[in-house]
């Protein structure tokens, strides 16, 4: 019988001991969220630094694009319950600078901040696509201009300018491929990133401006690629001097 037992022990009192169990349970998993958070911050880190490699003429668009995405997914962006949905049309005005818009239609809302980094380079779009995958559309400037020692190669050339510049364990999937769509003739390329991330890039020029439109995910790729295939069929260029519908 618990009544026969001498006060203070375990079982004649068991609230200390539990809420010193639960205790050292809070200690343990807020060490363990913290291990994931510095491995993710690295990791995000490291990519930063490869991606600003290849593409110095947006590097500083692209670390303020990855930095703006929330570490522990606060304010994330609504994921839509269908990839292939087309239910939100997404509009990207000229800038007036003489760079085009773009408008198309996808599964949700445009959460890119669309800051104009130092280089000219803005990132127009950033729309999710499913838990992890994302669809981005960045303008790099306009072809030919120069980043220091760096010029920014027509559409044809970029894919091969970045594979050279692959940092293991970033590596090339496949070879470049023409991809002709509504935007105009891309050229494709696609690359892992160890287990980590797949990335997809297909790099278009369009009245002398550069631009690329990326699909990055964790899982599924092909349907990620399928998705944004389905995307850019519906995909219009805005001229610089054509008012937005």
């Amino acid at each position: 019988m618990l009544s026969d037992l001498p006060p203070g022990t375990v079982l004649s009192d068991p609230v200390g001991p539990l809420l010193d169990l639960v205790v050292h349970l809070g200690i343990w998993a807020a060490l363990v969220l913290t291990l994931v958070w510095l491995r993710f911050v690295w990791w995000r880190e490291r990519m930063i630094r490869k991606l600003a490699k290849e593409y110095p003429e947006s590097a500083d668009q692209l670390r303020r694009s990855a930095r703006s995405v929330s570490v522990l997914g606060r304010g994330r962006a609504v994921i839509p319950p269908d990839a292939y949905a087309q239910t939100h049309r997404v509009v990207v005005a000229p800038l007036g600078d003489g760079r085009p818009g773009e408008s198309f239609w996808g599964p949700g809302l445009n959460v890119a901040t669309g800051d104009l980094g130092p280089d000219g380079s803005r990132q127009d779009v950033r729309v999710v696509l499913a838990e992890r995958t994302n669809m981005l559309v960045v303008c790099l400037g306009r072809v030919g201009q120069r980043t220091g020692d760096f010029e920014l190669r027509p559409a044809a050339e970029r894919p091969q300018v970045a594979r050279d510049l692959y940092v293991a364990p970033q590596a090339a999937i496949g070879p470049v491929d023409r991809v002709d769509s509504a935007l105009g003739v891309g050229w494709r390329t696609t690359c892992t990133f160890g287990s980590a991330a797949t990335l997809t890039d297909t790099h278009v020029d369009h009245d002398g401006w550069a631009f690329v439109i990326g699909v990055l995910s964790y899982s599924w790729h092909a349907r990620a690629v399928e998705a944004l295939d389905e995307i850019l069929a519906t995909w219009q260029w805005i001229e610089a001097d054509q008012p937005v519908a």
